[in-house]
């Protein structure tokens, strides 16, 4: 390849990436976020710093946003999804519990207080929670702390702690088995 047409490939990218930076020019420029070096007297003149690259997994702030403003069930599913390693949890578990107890997400408790999974204060009232957000975090540790670690981690072992009647189990182990990744 010719220095020529090296120089024109090049031009080429610089043209792309300042084009992919004005599109999004609402940004802030993030030094961390970018960084491709120009060096035009090495033969590979672009170049990035592998040091500084990573890959951060999460859901995304617009995300949790939006499933705090609306309870949508297909985001408060991915919210589980993604939290649910973190505390050592199946999140079809979490996520079949919920689905149960607040009639997939709609239930009244559910929408005018957050809570999802039935679970009360007293024997006369219902757990509260600011966003949905809590709920999820809240309802995870709870899980983890008082079934999970203590070897009841199948609705068929939780079912007696959890509900007093014995069919949660057979309801919270269909929406497990037949909800989809």
């Amino acid at each position: 390849m010719t220095v020529n047409a090296l120089a024109q490939i090049t031009v080429f990218i610089l043209i792309i990436i300042f084009l992919g930076v004005a599109k999004n020019q609402h940004n802030a420029y993030n030094p961390q976020e970018t960084q491709i070096k120009f060096t035009p007297d090495k033969i590979n003149p672009l170049s990035l710093d592998t040091k500084e690259t990573r890959v951060v997994q999460g859901v995304a702030k617009v995300d949790l946003e939006q499933m705090n403003a609306s309870t949508d069930p297909a985001l408060i599913k991915d919210y589980i999804k993604e939290l649910a390693p973190d505390y050592g949890l199946d999140w079809k578990l979490v996520y079949a519990i919920g689905a149960y107890e607040s009639g997939y997400f709609k239930s009244n408790l559910a929408q005018s207080q957050n809570n999802f999974f039935g679970r009360k204060a007293t024997s006369t009232t219902w757990m509260s929670w600011d966003t949905p957000e809590e709920a999820i975090q809240n309802q995870m540790e709870y899980l983890k702390t008082r079934y999970v670690d203590r070897g009841l981690d199948t609705p068929e072992k939780m079912n007696r702690v959890y509900c007093e009647g014995d069919t949660w189990k057979y309801k919270v182990r269909y929406i497990m088995d037949t909800t989809e990744a």
